[in-house]
């Protein structure tokens, strides 16, 4: 919970019981193991240790619920957390749609964290999740990955931009100087886009951090700097000419996996159930 909830204090208030109790419980199990497992930081951080421990404890905690559901032990008042890995478009842009149904129907609640589509996966292996969704492919010991399809994102500026930045072509100088809009600094999306699509060497570039998807379209539509939308929102922008290709025709297409436990029943099955069907009707195909 010191982990979950980002500290001692909130993990007290969420226990119902004292800081000091959280603290002395903490420290008497890193006295049984001999081993620290939580660096305390601000958050507080698990050591390796500790996140195997966390790790351990949600399967176990799910694999208690399976059991109980089977066994018809539970009744209908009871809620369960998910908690779950999602990239910031995705749950934007559809997630919430996917699992609506589910969750409403069955008593779930949802504990997203939303990072990076290349970083989720390390809360998965830190067992802080249950699934996430993720780009990359390989599962990880012990887990499943599913293909959900693949997001085309565009490239897009504001014609004010393109005659400023772009107005001699898209070449490897005017991308060293034009700003981009990225959405924190684990964005690596234009980075791919300017070596696998444009064909240029890595480069620096100036660039603004907006993490946020409404923040992130207005700085392109205002002019503030260039940047990937995914075809969802690319497509809204483009028809309604408020933005323009930065260059017609090219996209950065990454795929989506779903990255679960590989557990043969229970909620983690109904919620990939829920997500790979309803993924693979609103994203592309191979």
């Amino acid at each position: 919970m010191v982990v979950r909830e980002g500290g001692f204090e909130k993990a007290a208030k969420t226990l119902l019981i004292t800081q000091s109790a959280i603290s002395q419980r903490v420290r008497n199990l890193e006295d049984q193991l001999g081993l620290p497992l939580i660096i305390r930081a601000n958050p507080p951080r698990a050591t390796a240790v500790g996140s195997a421990l966390v790790a351990h404890y949600t399967k176990v905690t799910q694999l208690e619920r399976d059991l109980e559901s089977a066994l018809d032990l539970t009744t209908a008042t009871e809620f369960l957390a998910l908690p779950i890995g999602v990239n910031e478009d995705s749950l934007s842009l559809w997630f919430m749609n996917a699992i609506t149904p589910l969750v409403k129907d069955r008593n779930f609640t949802l504990h997203i964290t939303v990072d990076d589509q290349d970083e989720t996966l390390k809360l998965l292996k830190a067992g802080q999740v249950l699934g996430c969704i993720s780009s990359i492919k390989e599962p990880l010991q012990g887990c499943s990955s599913i293909l959900l399809g693949k997001v085309v994102y565009h490239c897009l500026a504001s014609d004010e931009f393109m005659d400023r930045w772009f107005q001699g072509g898209v070449t490897a100088e005017s991308v060293r100087a034009a700003p981009v809009v990225l959405f924190t600094p684990r964005d690596m999306s234009h980075n791919l886009f300017i070596e696998r699509v444009l064909g240029l060497p890595p480069t620096p570039y100036p660039h603004h951090f907006i993490p946020s998807i409404i923040g992130f379209e207005a700085a392109i539509k205002n002019g503030l700097g260039y940047g990937l939308l995914p075809h969802i929102q690319s497509g809204r922008l483009l028809s309604s000419g408020d933005t323009v290709e930065v260059v017609p025709g090219k996209t950065l297409d990454i795929d989506l996996y779903w990255h679960h436990w590989d557990l043969k029943a229970g909620p983690i099955r109904e919620l990939t159930g829920e997500i790979v069907t309803f993924a693979r009707d609103v994203l592309p195909q191979k």
